[in-house]
């Protein structure tokens, strides 16, 4: 676990932080080791735009999804659906991302 220093006017609080974040292009990437009593497990969530959907995987998959954030949202979509059998139980479903199109479907620009 990471902590944070918080700073107001009635002093500097220490915080428990139980994830870590890797950040993509309006997407990132979270592994939470803490909340086992929610999830039974340790969990990495794909989060996209602004926590609009959650496509959480058990276990710990920052070391894949490492490699694949500078590919974008899409490639870091495709590792998840390729691990359907350590799909949480809490997981968005795929088939509906508002604002999101798919590459091979995105109309090409001027």
């Amino acid at each position: 676990m990471r902590y944070e220093q918080l700073r107001t006017d009635r002093g500097t609080f220490e915080l428990a932080v139980p994830n870590t974040r890797t950040e993509g292009d309006g997407f990132y990437v979270s592994y939470n080791s803490q909340d086992t009593a929610t999830y039974s497990s340790d969990t990495t969530a794909l989060i996209f735009g602004q926590m609009q959907r959650f496509f959480i995987l058990s276990g710990d998959h920052r070391a894949q999804y490492a490699e694949l954030v500078p590919n974008g949202f899409e490639a870091c979509l495709d590792y998840y659906k390729a691990n359907p059998d350590q799909a949480h139980e809490r997981s968005d479903a795929v088939d509906d991302i508002p604002g999101y199109e798919p590459a091979a479907r995105a109309t090409p620009g001027p």
